[in-house]
């Protein structure tokens, strides 16, 4: 999220290749001129590309050929001619796409839109309102939960940021469900159209509270509100609106991810009665031991243990949440 004075200028892309059908859900198996592919090189290190004969895209692993990846079927891993390099061509979905895209404002990630998802009832045929496009992310991932028959109404003050998020849905097949427009949501609120017929409203603003009147004009009645505040002093304001304007149901959540290691590790089997002095019956075998003989050692078993990682990924923002009734 940035504030209008934060904003720099961000130039849009020269040429964008129309994909040959919509991608980020269809889940083609087969590589077609013209589609967006998710290049997987590394887990901290993913591009994209859209494919053209005779184009090439190079890395620090080598050139990677478009010839090379068109016409075989996405999870396939492609070399370079020139080198031993490699990299997965991916289907694209939002997840990929979110740590693909070309960040223009700092976006929801895969964690925080899940839960926002969530806790929305996001799903088929839902009408949802989006202030603060940014690059992109959470719309991707709204248009997903809600098509074929909902629409994504997203806006951005920023017309340079509107703009190449325009062109971007286009590319991606996705202008069929999302709609993008260089709107104020604060000063000038939604376009009176979309008046009672929204499900959800999600604010990404540096003044979520200064919509809020504006968010319960176009909510249906049961539709769902939801905030994303880096910081609590915003949150605390955005729910004081939210009382005022009779909200019900108001609550602020925060996310963390916690990620756990799994290893193999060996651990003795106790022998219970190994030094007896009377007659056992072997507990494996069913078979009866001569008194004071002792049990072959026993063999260590394989265990998987899971330990939880030290680092764990920090604050990233509030998510209020709230519901018109």
């Amino acid at each position: 999220m940035t504030t209008p004075a934060e904003v720099e200028p961000v130039a849009a892309p020269t040429s964008v290749v129309a994909p040959s059908s919509v991608s980020m859900w269809a889940g083609k198996p087969i590589v077609e001129v013209g589609d967006l592919v998710i290049l997987y090189e590394t887990h901290n290190s993913v591009t994209y590309a859209f494919m053209e004969k005779d184009a090439v895209y190079q890395n620090r692993h080598g050139a990677f050929h478009h010839n090379d990846m068109i016409g075989h079927r996405y999870g396939t891993k492609v070399y370079s001619r020139m080198s031993k390099g490699y990299i997965y061509i991916l289907s694209p979905t939002p997840e990929l796409w979110s740590k693909a895209l070309r960040h223009r404002t700092q976006i929801v990630f895969t964690l925080d839109a899940s839960a926002i998802l969530f806790n929305t009832h996001c799903g088929p045929g839902k009408i949802v309102v989006e202030s603060g496009t940014g690059s992109g992310a959470l719309t991707t991932s709204f248009a997903r939960a809600i098509q074929p028959s909902g629409h994504v109404y997203t806006f951005e003050f920023n017309a340079t940021r509107a703009q190449v998020a325009k062109e971007e849905f286009a590319a991606n097949g996705l202008n069929k469900v999302a709609t993008v427009e260089c709107r104020d949501a604060c000063e000038q609120g939604f376009p009176e159209h979309l008046d009672g017929k929204v499900d959800v409203v999600f604010l990404d603003l540096p003044c979520p509270w200064k919509a809020v009147g504006h968010a319960k004009r176009v909510l249906k009645t049961g539709g769902a509100f939801a905030s994303y505040s880096p910081c609590m002093e915003q949150v605390q304001k955005t729910c004081d609106a939210l009382r005022i304007d009779g909200f019900d149901r108001i609550r602020t959540i925060e996310t963390r991810l916690m990620t756990y290691t799994a290893r193999y590790v060996s651990m003795p089997v106790p022998d219970f009665g190994a030094n007896a002095t009377i007659a056992q019956v072997d507990a494996a075998t069913g078979e009866k031991r001569k008194r004071g003989e002792k049990p072959e050692a026993p063999e260590k078993d394989q265990l998987t243990l899971a330990k939880r990682d030290e680092e764990m990924r920090g604050h990233t923002a509030f998510l209020t949440f709230a519901y018109k009734f």
